[in-house]
Order: C-alpha cells, then structure tokens, then sequence
C-alpha cells in the first residue's frame, strides 16, 4: 500500500523546464532601420534620409562583458566633406575615432546577412 502512494507522489513531481534566454531588444526591419537580436547580442543598422549612415554591434565577451563597436558616416554636401566616427566602448571605457575631410566617404562595412527561419529552414529542403 506505502508504494502505491509513492509512486504517484514521485511521478508527479514538477518538471524543471530551463528557460531560454531572453533577447535583449526585438527584431525590427523598416525603411532605413535594421535591428537583429542575435540571442544577448544585437546589430543596428540606420541609414538616414541625406545619406548618413549608422552601424553598430553589440556581443559579448567571454567575461561576460559587453562590447560596442559602431560607425557613423555623415555627408556633409554643402561642405563637400564628410565625417566618419568609429567607437568602441566596453569594459576598458569608451574610445571614438573620427576623420573629417574632402573626397569619397570610407563606406561603413557590409552589414552582415540575416536569414529568417523560414529561409533557413526552405533552404534544407
């Protein structure tokens, strides 16, 4: 009679379920304005009506510390000239680059690509 009433007991103890992480921002995608969460991590991208663009990352390091790198790339037509802005900022402070001159602006780099699931899943087969 005692392990009839155990074995209920024990075979209805509450499953641990292990939550997945949380992104840290949602994904959004609109005319000139990119934002992918990449699981604590995420990518920015904006790009301004009068050619201006932004990029930034943010990942993790394997201390657990947040690092932020990002570029700014600002036409200045009437002047002829353009600024770019490259920073950092993490555990060790924050440190920004900037060039200011004439000429072709330096292109910001190639934003990585994102695949939905679907896509990810299609391409399997």
């Amino acid at each position: 009679l005692l392990a009839i009433l155990i074995v209920p007991f024990v075979t209805s103890a509450p499953q641990k379920t292990i939550p997945s992480a949380p992104t840290i921002v949602p994904q959004i995608r609109s005319n000139g304005f990119q934002l992918e969460p990449l699981n604590q991590d995420y990518f920015l991208r904006i790009e301004h009506p009068g050619g201006g663009i932004r990029q930034e990352s943010v990942q993790q390091n394997a201390a657990g510390h947040l690092q932020v790198t990002g570029i700014i790339n600002q036409p200045f037509e009437d002047h002829g000239a353009h600024l770019v802005l490259t920073y950092e900022a993490g555990p060790n402070g924050y440190i920004a680059k900037y060039t200011y001159g004439k000429g072709p602006p330096t292109p910001p780099p190639a934003p990585p690509l994102f695949l939905s699931p679907n896509a990810l899943k299609s391409t399997v087969g």
